[in-house]
C-alpha cells in the first residue's frame, strides 16, 4: 500500500513539474522528463516489474494530457525503458550518482529514440530533436536526477520507495 501511494504521489509531482516547465518554458527548450526520473527511480528501486508498470502509467499520462499524435505511443516507449532500466538494475549494483547519472542519461536517450523510432515506424511525423537537443536534454536529466534520487533515499529509507 505504502508503495502504490509512494507512487502516485510520485506521478502527481511528476504531473505538475511537466505543467510547469509548460508554462516556463517555449516548447522547444530542452528540459528534463520528470515523468522519466520518476520511471528509472521506481525501476532502479522495485525491479523490472515495477519499472514496466510506472513507465505504462507515466506514458499513458503524458499521451493524454500533453497530447502524443497516437494514444499509447509514449507509453510504449516508457514502458520498454522502464523494463530495461529494471532489468539492469537487478543485474547490475548502481549506487552512487555517477552510475545513477550513466543510467538517466542512457534511458533519456533511448526514451526519445523509441519514441522517434516507434512514431516513424506506425507512419508519424514528429519533430526529431538535433542530436545537440537530444544529448543536453539526457544531460539534464542526469544531472538533475542523479543528486535527487540521493535525497530521496536519505529522507525516506529504502522501505518507502516510489
Amino acid at each position: 500500500m505504502k508503495t502504490l501511494l509512494g507512487s502516485a504521489l510520485a506521478l502527481v509531482l511528476a504531473l505538475l513539474m511537466q505543467m510547469l516547465f509548460g508554462y516556463l518554458a517555449p516548447a522547444h527548450l530542452a528540459w528534463p522528463d520528470p515523468f522519466l526520473l520518476v520511471l528509472v527511480y521506481s525501476a532502479l528501486q522495485g525491479g523490472e516489474v515495477r519499472g514496466l508498470l510506472m513507465g505504462t502509467a507515466c506514458g499513458w499520462v503524458q499521451d493524454v494530457l500533453f497530447g502524443g499524435p497516437i494514444v499509447g505511443l509514449s507509453a510504449l516507449s516508457k514502458l520498454l525503458v522502464g523494463f530495461g532500466v529494471g532489468l539492469a538494475g537487478a543485474r547490475f549494483m548502481v549506487v552512487g550518482p555517477g552510475p545513477r547519472g550513466l543510467v538517466l542519461f542512457c534511458a533519456a536517450l533511448l526514451d526519445l529514440l523509441l519514441y522517434e523510432r516507434l512514431a516513424a515506424m506506425l507512419g508519424l511525423v514528429v519533430a526529431e530533436l538535433p542530436l545537440a537537443m537530444l544529448l543536453l536534454r539526457a544531460g539534464l536529466s542526469a544531472l538533475l536526477g542523479a543528486p535527487l534520487f540521493g535525497l530521496l533515499e536519505r529522507r525516506l529509507g529504502h522501505e518507502a520507495l516510489p
